[in-house]
């Protein structure tokens, strides 16, 4: 990995806790867990190597919610967040019952979620986020966040895996095309890799392992890549992850120009035929 990268993410880590040192200034509202790896940090922004990065930056921040009570919020922060990894959040009250934490774990979820393109620090606006959030839960009752017997397995179902379409420019390297293979059957992912040029990567599964391919690849050193469209899905579609050329002879080879009427078929034989426009802007 780029050392410019970790030193752009930890510095950004630093200015971040910096800003919340200043919003939460009263005693006991902000409480660093290891006051050490700041100057780790700083040790490390001015060194050529990553030796002093032993440990992650985690604080704990307390809120002040409804009638003056407090709720402390746990936060852990990856070395590459927040443009490669998300934070950790977490939350332990006596104010909530298990019910009441267990719907506030998954809007949490969804929320980091909602901030992987993220290229900037997040944690004010989810500690504010999270205010409105508890302060809400507090407000109601446990049976209003149970759905009815016959709604449950509609939602969850809809939500429980998630497809990513990804386009670079090339992809050439055969360490680069072996890496995308093993990330995603370590990840237990289904799908297809395209190498050549361009390059067209399409992986599905559960949400956090389908986050965690898109983080790992998009580290790799390319000329291009982008994020084409990220869906939620019922079902997968593929049943294991391959690599396919779709060139029109076996001789061309991956450097071969991509057979779009190979390509299209495969498509709608996989049922996504739909991302011929999106990914090639064909009707």
């Amino acid at each position: 990995m780029d050392l410019q990268v970790y030193r752009r993410c930890i510095g950004l880590q630093l200015e971040e806790l910096d800003l919340l040192s200043s919003i939460y200034c009263a005693a006991g509202e902000l409480q660093l867990l290891d006051a050490g790896v700041v100057a780790d940090f700083s040790e490390f922004l001015q060194s050529e190597s990553e030796a002093s990065l032993r440990s992650h930056l985690e604080y704990i921040i307390r809120l002040t919610v409804t009638a003056k009570q407090c709720v402390d919020v746990r936060i852990e922060l990856p070395h590459l967040y927040p443009q490669l990894e998300l934070a950790r959040i977490s939350v332990h009250t006596p104010l909530l019952d298990k019910i009441k934490e267990q719907h506030l774990k998954l809007q949490i979820d969804n929320y980091l979620l909602e901030q992987r393109q993220a290229e900037e620090p997040y944690i004010f606006q989810l500690l504010s986020w999270l205010q409105d959030q508890i302060e809400a839960l507090m407000s109601c009752t446990s049976s209003e966040l149970e759905c009815p017997p016959s709604e449950e397995p509609k939602e969850p179902k809809g939500m429980q895996l998630e497809r990513l379409w990804i386009y670079s420019h090339h992809i050439k390297s055969s360490a680069k095309r072996q890496e995308l293979v093993r990330q995603a059957r370590q990840l237990q992912l289904t799908g297809f890799s395209r190498p050549g040029k361009p390059g067209i990567i399409c992986v599905e599964g559960e949400p956090e392992n389908v986050q965690e391919y898109w983080r790992n690849i998009k580290a790799l050193r390319w000329q291009k890549i982008s994020l084409v469209r990220t869906e939620p899905c019922r079902k997968r579609r593929f049943e294991q992850f391959t690599e396919q050329l779709f060139n029109s002879s076996a001789a061309d080879g991956e450097e071969g120009v991509i057979n779009m009427g190979q390509f299209i078929r495969f498509l709608e034989d996989h049922g996504t035929g739909y991302m011929k426009s999106e990914l090639f802007g064909l009707a």
